[in-house]
C-alpha cells in the first residue's frame, strides 16, 4: 500500500513518482495523520472544485498557515479562498471587472515598462536572476496597482513575500521567520487600510481596497482588520506563484531549444505556450476543502467533517487528461488545466498572471533569445505547499 505524507521530504524534492502511484493505486487516498482524503486525478479535482456545497471552504490547513494562529492566538485570517457562497460570490462579483482581461489590460504598458527597466539594468552585466531581479518585481508592482498600495513600497513587499515562503529542511510547516513575515505583512496592510480611511475613506472603486471595502459581510461590517486580511491573500497569491512559473518556463525552454527558437521567431505563440508552461510548472502542491456530508468517491467513504486535498500538480500530469503528460510541448493546446484552479475558487488573478507572463517572455526573449542557464546554480523551493524555484540565474552576452 502506498504511503503519502505531504510533509515528507520526497514530496518537496520530486513528488511526481508518488503522484503517479497515487493516481494508479489510490486516487482517493486517506491520509490518517490529518483525517483528510487526497484526490490525485484530474477529473475528481475538476468536479470537486465546482461543488462548494459538498466540498466547502475552509479546509484543514495541515501546518501551513495555521501555525500563525497557534503562535499568536489570533483569529483565523479571512480571505476569499476560505469563504463560500453567497458571501464568496458577493466578493468575487465586486472585483470581477478589476481582475477581468479588460481590467488588467490597462496595466500592460506599466508591466512592459517595468520589465524593460529590469532588463536594462541587467543587460550590461550579462547575468540576471529571473525571479529576484525580474519576475518578483513585476508581480509585486502589478499586485500593488490592483490592490491600491504605494509602488514605492514594492521592494519592501518583495522582501516580506520571499521570507513568507521560506522553509527549513526537516521542519514541518512555517518556520519562525516565515510566521514573522506574515505578521509583518498583515501589520503593513492594516496600516495601509487605516491610512486610506483617514485620507478620506473608500468608494471610488478604482482598486481592490475600494471594492472590498464596499462589500457588506453577512455577519457584520468590513472592518479594517477584515479588509487587511483579505488584502493579505491578494498580495501573497499575486506575487509569489507567477515568478516561479515564469522561471520554470525558462528552464524548460532552455532544455528544449527548438521550442524556444519557435517562440523567438513567432512571439504570437507565447500565450498558448504559457498554458503548457503553467501546466508543467504548476507550483501549488495542494489546496484543501472540507467535507460537508457523508458520501462515496471511487469506492471510498468520505465522512462529514473530514478534509480533502486537491493535489493539483498530480492532476496536471494525469494521463487520463493529457497525452504523454510528462512531455513538455508548447503546441499541446490542452483544453483545460488546473494551474489556476477551477470552479468556485478559480484564481482571481489568472488574467493578470497571463498578461505578466506574456510581456515577460516577449521582452526577455527579444533581447536575450539565446540565454544560457547552468542548472547547478538553480535554487529550488523546498516547501510542502509551493514548489518551484527560489533563484534561477541566466547568463547572456553583456551589452555595451
Amino acid at each position: 500500500m502506498i504511503e503519502y505524507d505531504p510533509f515528507d521530504d520526497v514530496m518537496k524534492v520530486d513528488p511526481f513518482p508518488v503522484y503517479a502511484r497515487l493516481r494508479a493505486e489510490s486516487p482517493v487516498h486517506y491520509v490518517e495523520a490529518y483525517d483528510t482524503w487526497a484526490l490525485a486525478l484530474f477529473e475528481d479535482i475538476w468536479n470537486a472544485g465546482q461543488d462548494s456545497e459538498l466540498y466547502p471552504s475552509p479546509g484543514p490547513t495541515l501546518g501551513t498557515i495555521i501555525t500563525i494562529d497557534e503562535a499568536t492566538d489570533a483569529p483565523a485570517p479571512e480571505s476569499v479562498f476560505g469563504l463560500n457562497p453567497p458571501y464568496h460570490t458577493q466578493i468575487r462579483k465586486a472585483v470581477t471587472r478589476l481582475y477581468s482581461p479588460r481590467g488588467v489590460a490597462k496595466l500592460e504598458s506599466h508591466i512592459r515598462g517595468t520589465v524593460k527597466r529590469c532588463l536594462d539594468e541587467a543587460l550590461p552585466t550579462g547575468r540576471l536572476d529571473v525571479i529576484a531581479d525580474l519576475g518578483l518585481h513585476v508581480s509585486v508592482e502589478v499586485a500593488s496597482l490592483l490592490i491600491g498600495l504605494p509602488l514605492e513600497d514594492s521592494d519592501h513587499l518583495v522582501s516580506i513575500v520571499r521570507r513568507f515562503f521560506t522553509r527549513i529542511p526537516g521542519v514541518d510547516g512555517m518556520p519562525p521567520d516565515a510566521i514573522a513575515a506574515s505578521m509583518e505583512l498583515n501589520d503593513y496592510l492594516l496600516a495601509a487600510v487605516k491610512k486610506r480611511r483617514k485620507a478620506g475613506g473608500f468608494g471610488e472603486g478604482k482598486d481592490a481596497l475600494d471594492l472590498y471595502a464596499a462589500v457588506a459581510p453577512p455577519d457584520g461590517s468590513m472592518t479594517d482588520e477584515r479588509l487587511a486580511s483579505h488584502m493579505h491573500i491578494l498580495v501573497v497569491g499575486g506575487t509569489e506563484t507567477l515568478p516561479k512559473v515564469f522561471a520554470g518556463g525558462l528552464i524548460q525552454l532552455h532544455r528544449h531549444p527548438d521550442q524556444r527558437a519557435e517562440l523567438v521567431a513567432d512571439p504570437s505563440l507565447i500565450p498558448s505556450a504559457f498554458q503548457e508552461i503553467a501546466r508543467y510548472e504548476m507550483p501549488t502542491q495542494f489546496l484543501t476543502r472540507g467535507v460537508s456530508r457523508d458520501h462515496e468517491l471511487r469506492g471510498q467513504a468520505l465522512k462529514k467533517g473530514q478534509g480533502v486535498m486537491f493535489l493539483y500538480r498530480s492532476a496536471n500530469r494525469d494521463a487520463n487528461e493529457f497525452e504523454d503528460p510528462d512531455r513538455f510541448d508548447i503546441h499541446r493546446k490542452a483544453p483545460r488545466i488546473l494551474s489556476f484552479g477551477h470552479g468556485t475558487h478559480v484564481c482571481l488573478g489568472q488574467h493578470a498572471a497571463k498578461l505578466e507572463a506574456k510581456v515577460l517572455y516577449e521582452e526577455l526573449l527579444s533581447v536575450v533569445p539565446e540565454y544560457d542557464l547552468d542548472e547547478s546554480e538553480v535554487v529550488p523551493e523546498r516547501s510542502e505547499f509551493v514548489a518551484g524555484y527560489v533563484s534561477v540565474p541566466i547568463r547572456f552576452r553583456p551589452s555595451a
